[in-house]
């Protein structure tokens, strides 16, 4: 590697940064009406998606952050109506995280206001550009 493709690679790096703040600001305006904030709304559709039931530490997982983090997060889905939980025969002390009919309505309005606004940005990026991107960044989270 040559010290100038490092260099790259470290403003690739601070990009994707900037880029996720701009994120998290965009989708808490989207879903802020429904009463999400952008962490609210992953930890959502990490339950929505689910092949299976999963558990906190199944969220923390699979978003890449703490379990605390996660607690915080469902802790105000439920506060909220939005998930309840659910006896996990497997552990005891790790209930399932389930969608109620609330938190299932809301994934579906935020999935229906999100996919303009997806449209909208997907047609500033040429598609052979977004699989390069895709494929940059999952080998470097599969390296960390």
């Amino acid at each position: 590697m040559t010290d100038a493709h490092e260099t790259r690679t470290g403003e690739l790096i601070f990009e994707i940064l900037r880029l996720h703040g701009r994120l998290i600001a965009a989708g808490d305006a989207l879903v802020g009406p429904l009463g999400l904030t952008s962490a609210r709304w992953q930890v959502l559709g990490t339950v929505a998606n689910a092949q299976d039931r999963i558990t906190m530490a199944d969220i923390a997982r699979s978003l890449g952050q703490s379990r605390q983090s996660v607690r915080r997060i469902v802790n105000e889905l439920l506060d909220a109506g939005f998930v309840e939980m659910a006896d996990n025969p497997r552990h005891q002390r790790a209930p399932h995280i389930i969608l109620t009919s609330r938190g299932t309505e809301t994934y579906a309005e935020a999935t229906a206001v999100r996919i303009p606004w997806n449209r909208r940005l997907s047609t500033k990026v040429a598609p052979q550009d977004v699989d390069t991107a895709l494929a940059v960044m999952r080998s470097i989270r599969a390296e960390l």
